[in-house]
């Protein structure tokens, strides 16, 4: 009996244990990797106190005087003076903040003659003086276990002086085509009635966008014995993913293999459309994602299951499903009785479904950055109805130059 979404969801959830074992790496490399452990700061930020503008270092009770400069700050300066009582000193972005300094007042707001500065009227006590550890104190999370690392996590990571972070291990995937018809993308010359492989190498390459590493890219024969020698060569490996012989056909022969070879089925098909034989196991340690053959059917389900799998497994915090609540661009018909799942491109205002949406289709998937689901008592949808839709790996920017400002 067919799952739900909404079960097949939970059972991945529940099924799926994140990988323990860790890797220290140079935070160059760590892109895209994600934090093994809790990292605390080893210094406050700033590090110490200074200035946040050229100016002049003051004490206040000089407001509204003309004094004169005793001395000039640079950032990296080695030597600071203390400020003496009825003087100012020359300060630079950057610089340590001197004794006796209550305060800096820009450039822009004195008036300079000769050797002395003529002060504003109203300054107040501690201006443009940045504090040691207002924005990051010592023994601070700077990134908590499970966070991704990005470039800019990669900045924090350098101003703590650290050179190398520990990761989580990537995932190891093996992903596994069935069909005699299937041939290499390699090969050249292939028979009038074969087809090119495209699912193992776009899969491999979505795995690896989501930082795993993949195992071969093999194309099995529907051949059982065959077929069960490839799946023993990947049992060490954290998931297997395999797209064809799912359904019942005299040659579907996939679920079969792994279960001879026994595996515990969690789930076995999807109450969705496109993609019902989808299936979901496990042999010992080893998860199993069985897709169906046709490519966008089987982009679908490894969108909707596959990747959270993945996600949750190489130990992210984030590894549910995002939502983005827009809108539709036209009047879009559905043929009623199932969950759907409907392809679209998102351009960061309106959800436009893909006009062909044929389970077989490769073409298409290349504009599909989106998609939505709906319930089987849904059979249209009108223009400009809020939906909300599920975005797959893109990122948002228009063939159009927009005006970027807040009006």
């Amino acid at each position: 009996m067919a799952v739900s979404i909404q079960e097949a969801l939970e059972i991945i959830y529940k099924s799926t244990i994140p990988i323990t074992k860790q890797e220290n790496i140079a935070i160059e490399d760590s892109i895209g990797r994600i934090c093994a452990n809790d990292i605390y700061a080893r210094i406050p930020l700033p590090r110490f106190d200074h200035s946040a503008m050229d100016g002049y270092a003051i004490r206040i009770a000089n407001a509204g005087q003309s004094i004169e400069c005793q001395d000039i700050l640079y950032a990296g300066s080695r030597v600071i003076p203390t400020l003496k009582e009825d003087y100012a000193i020359r300060i630079m972005t950057g610089a340590p903040i001197p004794e006796g300094c209550e305060a800096i007042v820009p450039l822009e707001d004195v008036v300079i003659n000769d050797s002395t500065v003529t002060l504003p009227n109203n300054i107040k006590y501690g201006s443009h003086i940045r504090r040691q550890g207002e924005e990051l104190k010592t023994g601070a999370i700077c990134l908590s276990k499970g966070e991704e690392i990005t470039p800019y996590t990669i900045g924090l990571f350098a101003s703590q002086g650290m050179d190398t972070i520990e990761v989580v291990c990537k995932p190891n995937v093996t992903i596994l085509s069935t069909g005699d018809e299937l041939k290499p993308y390699t090969q050249k010359d292939i028979g009038a009635y074969d087809i090119y492989n495209s699912n193992t190498p776009m899969f491999a390459a979505r795995a690896k966008s989501i930082g795993c590493q993949t195992k071969g890219l093999n194309i099995c024969s529907d051949d059982l014995q065959t077929l069960k020698i490839h799946i023993k060569m990947s049992l060490d490996c954290d998931v297997i993913i395999t797209s064809g012989g799912a359904s019942v056909g005299d040659k579907d022969i996939t679920k079969l293999a792994f279960i001879e070879l026994g595996m515990e089925m969690l789930f076995e098909k999807i109450d969705i459309k496109p993609g019902k034989p989808t299936s979901v196991g496990k042999i010992k340690n080893t998860l199993v994602v069985i897709l169906p053959g046709n490519p966008l059917a089987a982009m679908v389900n490894f969108e909707l299951f596959a990747v959270i799998m993945l996600e949750k497994l190489r130990g992210a915090n984030k590894h549910y499903h995002s939502i983005i609540q827009t809108n539709i661009n036209e009047d879009y018909k559905i043929k009623p009785g199932k969950y759907s799942v409907i392809l679209g491109q998102y351009d960061g205002k309106l959800f436009h479904p893909l006009l062909s949406q044929a389970p077989n289709q490769v073409s298409t998937l290349k504009d599909a950055n989106s998609m939505i689901i709906t319930t089987p008592n849904i059979e249209y949808i009108e223009k400009n109805k809020i939906i909300k839709i599920i975005p797959i790996e893109y990122m948002m920017s228009y063939i159009e130059e927009e005006n970027i400002f807040v009006l």
